[in-house]
């Protein structure tokens, strides 16, 4: 009887073992599908709030409230977030961008609540210790934020630190692209990771305005007119005249010495 009892007990383990094994597995495409039709939703109330239905105005900001709380939510719960490839979710209004080490992304998404100038959301996922944390980070008023397309990774003395690719869209012409520097220190993300050099001292951020016809034709989508080479480390990024054009032969580039990133004489566009 207690041999009949064990057998059972081993094979009920196997059996709840796997079927646990198989809803965590199957958790990350639960969680993707239900992401999804929150983006699907806030698509639907941008639409209809165009036809200036106040309601679903106000369905668009509960919309982008709840997809900006569920990736705080499953971020936190889950370590596979900061992995998971998420194929279905990316599109011109939403963007996942991953450090090469997979301990640090970003989410973002265009929150569909402006015109042609275009607000963004994003959710900052990080992992010290494999225990990982996320939040949204707060904006000052009337600051449209960006989104984020590509996370670059270096090492300085210390430890790592990450460059992240912003876009912001301000109207159809004039947008903007900059790198800013993360990293994460004394348990926690800091946004303000003054690694680059310029002559107004030094910064956390290095990026410019531009017309955007002046680069409507080249066929990438996101544009990347900044360049960042990791075998030399450095950040190229291309002069734009007084009306925003960019078609300068020349770019700036900025080279890291092992300490901080400084300027260095301008070289011929490629």
């Amino acid at each position: 009887m207690l041999r009949f009892q064990y057998l059972s007990l081993c094979f009920l383990t196997l059996l709840f073992g796997h079927l646990s094994f198989h809803t965590h597995a199957q958790s990350m495409q639960q969680i993707e599908t239900e992401l999804k039709q929150h983006l699907k939703r806030i698509d639907e109330f941008a639409y209809l709030s165009l036809k200036t239905d106040a309601s679903a105005f106000d369905s668009l900001l509960s919309e982008n409230i709840q997809l900006e709380e569920k990736l705080i939510q499953y971020s936190k719960k889950y370590s596979e977030m900061l992995s998971y490839e998420f194929s279905q979710l990316k599109n011109e209004n939403f963007s996942v961008a991953t450090s090469p080490d997979r301990k640090f992304r970003i989410f973002s998404w265009d929150q569909r609540t402006g015109g042609s100038m275009h607000f963004y959301d994003n959710v900052f996922a990080y992992q010290i210790n494999k225990e990982t944390f996320a939040y949204s980070p707060s904006l000052p008023e009337g600051d449209p934020g960006g989104y984020y397309s590509d996370i670059y990774q270096l090492k300085d003395e210390k430890e790592s630190f990450y460059l992240g690719y912003q876009h912001r869209v301000f109207s159809n012409r004039d947008q903007y692209q900059g790198i800013q520097v993360f990293n994460i220190e004394k348990g926690s993300l800091n946004e303000q990771y003054k690694k680059i050099l310029t002559k107004s001292g030094y910064t956390a951020t290095l990026g410019f305005s531009y017309n955007f016809f002046s680069v409507v034709d080249k066929k990438e989508r996101p544009i990347r007119l900044i360049k960042y080479l990791n075998g030399s480390k450095t950040i190229s990024i291309p002069v734009v005249d007084e009306n925003g054009y960019v078609h300068s032969k020349k770019r700036i580039t900025y080279q890291y010495n092992g300490h901080y990133f400084t300027k260095q004489s301008s070289t011929p566009a490629k």
